[in-house]
């Protein structure tokens, strides 16, 4: 077990407020629209402990995890944290695995720093516990052999129950914008590629089990864990087509009892096309790619309609949990291929986003670099502020009606039918002036009318007294309406 220096429990001393939210509700309400990973850091792992910011192969090692990092991530326009945690070398011998006091406070205190910076949300996980590298599995979720042994697959998930337990009593008492995700891009050495051979099937079967285990784990804890959102992943690179898949062979998203599909989120990446992001650029074989072919240009667009379809529309939310392509390579290289990078970054971004999906950029310090470990920012004047730049543009001109709710009826005066005032007391008069918009992130009680601001700032649920132009929600619609 790593020995790490006890600091100050940062950790609520009773149980916060939840907000009894859906997570659809959750990310529109409080203007959740974009993310950062903090990558290469928790997740880090070296001879077999997790190691912060230090792998075993070497690599980018950036600094460990500081406030003013958090400050800057936070002024830098991110609403959302996933701060991957790498358990190995932290958790005991069986039967109780017992996790780590000294990890689990570690992670508390970057949740703090999020939390302190103002970030809306935070996420950790169970992230390289099931790593497949160099030809085996790091960590504990042996995904191979629970292929092959029946009886080590009910063992491992075994052990990631109870460490779920662990880890959900350690952080019970927070609110619902601390999101527990399951695991990570866990596979048997082939990234979870779609077959529809019986063997992809029986993978499929295991980390659906995998995934209620942890689930269960964590509701039975109770307290806020009883409706805390958790986000559960597909197997391998967890690409849109694989969750998907398992979704359409309802072995994706485990039975959540009363909770229904409301308090859980479909973890989903993107790398496509994968050598164009994830390859080796030193391979002799399959190099990374430096420009984006033009037949590749529609497919953020399908697959993240193909989301929004199957899981969005449905009620059920969605993150791109990770995402992106590698700057610092690219930073050096032709005007031309620079451009051609912006080009898919802000295509990505903008068709996540436009399908009222919450995108998470994975920032590793090194090849995905984005923000400076020391400060939060991009560079001045550099490539990385170019490319932060085009992912806040992109999600600005979002035509998402959904995260933030459409303002796309030019404002001014009645063009409709009016609507009659539901409250009595008030002397102003409501005129509907846009068409009625169906939100999927509007699936709220029927009966219920919240107002919003045209910033999509909440307002509550009775009409707003003061003159102006309000966005209302009811049910599954959303429209513009003025108060005079």
């Amino acid at each position: 077990m790593a020995s790490v220096t006890f600091g100050a429990d940062v950790r609520p001393t009773s149980p916060e407020q939840m907000s009894g939210k859906t997570a659809l509700q959750f990310w529109a309400d409080n203007g959740i629209k974009l993310g950062w990973n903090l990558g290469n850091t928790l997740d880090a792992y070296k001879n077999g402990v997790g190691t912060e910011g230090v792998w075993s192969w070497g690599g980018p090692t950036p600094p460990e995890a500081s406030q003013a990092l958090f400050n800057g991530v936070k002024s830098s326009g991110f609403d959302i944290v996933r701060i991957p945690v790498t358990w190995v070398g932290h958790i005991g011998a069986a039967p109780d695995y017992k996790v780590s006091e000294a990890r689990l406070q570690r992670v508390a205190e970057v949740i703090d720093y999020a939390k302190t910076a103002g970030i809306k949300a935070m996420i950790i996980n169970v992230h390289h516990d099931g790593l497949y590298d160099n030809g085996g599995t790091i960590g504990f979720l042996n995904f191979p052999e629970a292929e092959k042994n029946a009886t080590k697959k009910t063992e491992i998930q075994n052990e990631l129950g109870k460490v779920w337990t662990q880890i959900a009593n350690y952080f019970k008492n927070y609110g619902d914008y601390l999101i527990f995700e399951t695991m990570n891009e866990v596979h048997n050495g082939n990234w979870g590629v779609v077959s529809d051979n019986q063997a992809y099937k029986n993978q499929q079967d295991i980390l659906f089990d995998w995934n209620k285990a942890a689930l269960d784990a964590i509701r039975a804890t109770g307290g806020n864990n009883a409706t805390r959102f958790v986000a559960v992943p597909g197997l391998g690179s967890t690409e849109p087509s694989y969750v998907i898949n398992a979704h359409n062979r309802q072995k994706l998203l485990p039975s959540d009892g009363t909770n229904g599909t409301g308090k859980l989120i479909v973890s989903v990446h993107y790398y496509h096309p994968w050598r164009y992001t994830v390859a080796d650029p030193n391979s002799t074989t399959e190099p990374l790619l430096h420009t984006w072919d033009t037949s590749e240009r529609g497919h953020p667009a399908s697959a993240m309609s193909s989301l929004k379809t199957t899981f969005v529309d449905n009620g059920i939310a969605v993150y791109v949990g990770e995402w992106g392509a590698p700057t610092n390579i690219r930073a050096t290289m032709s005007a031309d291929i620079k451009a051609t990078h912006r080009e898919y970054i802000r295509t990505v971004a903008k068709n996540i986003v436009n399908n009222c999906i919450v995108p998470l950029y994975f920032d590793d310090g090194g090849n995905f670099k984005l923000l400076e470990r020391s400060n939060g920012q991009a560079q001045s004047g550099s490539f990385y502020a170019d490319v932060l730049s085009d992912i806040m543009s992109a999600v600005k001109t979002s035509s998402s009606s959904g995260i933030t709710p459409s303002s796309s009826s030019s404002s001014g005066g009645s063009s409709s039918s009016g609507v009659s005032s539901s409250s009595g007391s008030s002397s102003s008069s409501e005129d509907d002036i846009s068409p009625i918009i169906h939100s999927p992130l509007s699936i709220l009680n029927p009966q219920l009318i919240t107002y919003y601001s045209l910033k999509g700032e909440p307002l509550g649920n009775a009409k707003p007294q003061k003159a102006g132009i309000y966005i209302v929600k009811q049910g599954n619609s959303v429209r513009k309406i003025a108060v005079r």
